[in-house]
């Protein structure tokens, strides 16, 4: 069973918070996220750590919870919109002479994924959406290019004709092709809020 670490769950357990006030807790529950990974990274049995990469609403957790929970990982379930912080976090893994992975989650469709955004109980304003969504792209071409020895996993979140949510695992012949891929889908704010208004 992974041990899951996630500023989302670890919100919930401080005084006062409320779904409707998630963004006003997200800074200290990321601070003891970041706090919980590095103790669990040095002191755990595990060898293998996965870096969940996404932005806000993109299907991580879900995929986390369909296809990760029963392997043996330390699993940390955050965006990693800030290549700084992704990097301090591949740093520490392999300090602790542990194997970083990473995957990606990528929504097909990002208005979708917006939907879903809106949809949540965890309040968060929309800037929050287009930030995170084009920053986590920019931290996995980052990694991708800096990094050629990390395992990177580009999943598609997409919903079949039940409404379910599912995952595409996306393959590539080599290396250069998934830096093509990862350059081909980068996305500023504005390119992200153009096609959420574009639906409007």
């Amino acid at each position: 069973m992974a041990l899951v670490i996630s500023a989302d769950e670890i919100k919930k357990q401080l005084p006062n918070y409320s779904p409707e006030k998630a963004e006003i807790f997200h800074e200290e529950s990321a601070r003891l996220a970041d706090e919980q990974f590095e103790k669990e990274v040095d002191e755990s049995d595990f060898n293998e750590v996965i870096l969940l990469c996404g932005g806000s609403a993109s299907g991580k957790s879900e995929f986390l919870y369909s296809k990760l929970i029963n392997e043996n990982y330390i699993i940390f379930d955050g965006t990693l919109s800030s290549i700084k912080r992704a990097e301090d976090k591949i740093k520490k893994i392999m300090k602790a002479k542990k194997k970083p992975v990473i995957y990606g989650v990528i929504p097909d469709d990002l208005r979708r994924a917006f939907d879903a955004f809106l949809g949540r109980d965890r309040k968060f304003r929309d800037s929050h959406f287009y930030r995170t969504h084009s920053s986590s792209r920019k931290t996995l071409l980052k990694i991708v290019q800096k990094y050629p020895n990390i395992m990177v996993n580009l999943i598609e979140s997409f919903y079949s004709e039940q409404q379910s949510l599912q995952f595409e695992n996306l393959l590539f012949n080599n290396r250069q092709q998934l830096i093509r891929y990862l350059a081909d889908i980068q996305k500023t704010k504005s390119d992200i809020i153009t096609i959420i208004q574009s639906t409007l």
